[in-house]
């Protein structure tokens, strides 16, 4: 007999699968009638969906489990993710927490955590142990797995599936169509932890889609560990004679024709899975879908790229990003960056940064260069010093931040000032004025804080006007504060 319902939280470390992940743990716990936990209550269950890109990423899970612990002393703590998938025996250790889950099990962490948890209670044990926590499921660890291909591995693919609404504030979804990642980048382990690219059915994708449109949800974001994956194990052409990106273009095509979700938005793509057809889609939608790009371009040095195993070359990066420019000059561009590679010398820093000066994007989202422990990144030569490497970032991350406030200006000049289509997501604060405002976005991914804190304004589509463009004190965010039109 499971535990009686009680309330749960989820917290969520690194990228939008992860995100797209827990949304289904929720949706598990909720099908088993618990409920989110609301501001100040205490929880029964934590969870907190792990990311290990790097070992800075692993410290921070460990950092958060702790707190989790902290928050909700009577509360179990369970850590899964991409973490808990690569070393679960270390988290298992980590302080508070009470079960590991792996993400090869997470489609049926529910069940799992619930039959602990009540055979923990039915024997009189702790759901903490002075030992550590206890690891459920079939999961290994990296060592043994890299005695394996991640190919010769089953792996489940997961439901494709988002939560019930809980509550008018919740208008984006982020939809997982694709799990696994075939690149093997020089620098990442994760598909170790999430193995092999494998996507789901159009048919599928279409059908959920439908569903969260008809319950309420007005803009759905498209995600996956690599999307430019969508397909490969659907479709019998052979690789090397399959355009990257065309499948996942297709998939989007099927989707605006034959649903009538009010936004679509796109997760993470290369740069050369940004395909003609796909900047012709958002042309061609009205803003349906969403033009915003957030490109994983890491380097626009070719060297480095090579180094890095990245598939593409600096040449292709300048192609796409100028197609988007000449064809979408209103399009958002978001691009992440890692500064301080190994081999990424004082001169091809500085020839990097002319050529970003150069080309044309909307904001950088910068990364010093963090080892992971057990990738062959770790083992190349040219090692740049850790202070190098952060001045490098804090450098790029001023250039994308001026770079952004430019862009965000020029649109409005365009536009008069004129902020359409803002959808209304959530109550948020600004700066030090200490004032509440509604918090959304336009279709090309402008931030807009309206004045005002009606709920009845939430999860609504609204035109509104500028009054003046803010920086927020972090120095990394930009937003336009509005009233209505």
């Amino acid at each position: 007999m499971s535990p009686a319902p009680g309330r749960y939280v989820v917290r969520t470390l690194g990228c939008k699968a992860n995100f797209a992940d827990s949304q289904l743990i929720e949706a598990a716990l909720q099908d088993r009638g618990w409920r989110a936990s609301g501001a100040g209550e205490p929880a029964d269950l934590c969870i907190l969906n792990s990311c290990t890109v790097t070992d800075e990423a692993d410290r921070e899970s460990r950092r958060q489990a702790a707190r989790l612990s902290r928050q909700n002393p009577d509360a179990a703590v369970v850590l899964t993710g991409c973490g808990a998938e690569i070393e679960p025996e270390r988290l298992a250790g980590a302080p508070g927490v009470s079960y590991v889950v792996g993400n090869s099990d997470k489609s049926r962490l529910a069940d799992l955590i619930l039959k602990a948890w009540e055979s923990a209670r039915s024997q009189g044990r702790q759901l903490r142990k002075e030992s550590g926590g206890e690891i459920l499921g079939q999961v290994r660890n990296y060592t043994q797995m890299l005695s394996r291909h991640p190919m010769d591995r089953e792996w489940p693919l997961g439901e494709l599936r988002a939560p019930e609404l809980e509550s008018r504030s919740r208008t984006r979804v982020f939809l997982k169509v694709q799990e696994g990642c075939n690149s093997f980048c020089t620098f990442c382990v994760i598909p170790y932890g999430r193995g092999p690219a494998r996507s789901h059915d159009p048919h599928e994708v279409v059908r959920e889609v439908s569903r969260l449109s008809g319950a309420g949800v007005r803009e759905i974001v498209l995600t996956g560990t690599n999307l430019g994956d969508y397909g490969v194990d659907l479709d019998e052409t052979p690789a090397t004679h399959r355009p990257r990106g065309l499948a996942f273009e297709m998939l989007v095509r099927r989707v605006l024709s034959e649903t009538s979700i009010e936004r679509l938005r796109l997760g993470s793509l290369d740069p050369t899975e940004i395909t003609p057809g796909l900047i012709d889609l958002v042309r061609e939608s009205n803003s349906r879908l969403c033009p915003h790009f957030h490109v994983s371009l890491q380097s626009v040095d070719t060297r480095i790229l090579r180094g890095m195993k990245r598939r593409y070359t600096a040449i292709e990066v300048r192609q796409t990003l100028e197609r988007i420019a000449t064809e979408l000059p209103h399009a958002f561009v978001g691009m992440d960056l890692i500064t301080g590679f190994p081999g990424e010398t004082d001169a091809i820093h500085d020839a990097s940064a002319r050529t970003l000066e150069e080309l044309p994007w909307t904001r950088l989202h910068v990364f010093p260069y963090s080892e992971r422990t057990g990738t062959p990144a770790t083992r190349m030569p040219g090692s740049v010093a850790g202070p190098l490497r952060l001045e490098r970032s804090r450098e790029l991350n001023r250039l994308g931040l001026s770079r952004h406030e430019r862009w965000v200006r020029q649109q409005l000049a365009a536009s008069g000032g004129s902020l359409p289509k803002v959808l209304i997501e959530h109550p948020a604060r600004w700066g030090g004025d200490g004032l509440q405002y509604l918090s959304g976005y336009t279709p090309n991914y402008i931030r807009v804080l309206a004045e005002g804190n009606s709920q009845t304004a939430w999860n609504r589509t609204t035109d509104l006007v500028a009054r003046e463009v803010s920086i927020d004190p972090s120095g990394l965010e930009v937003a336009v504060l509005a009233h209505p039109a």
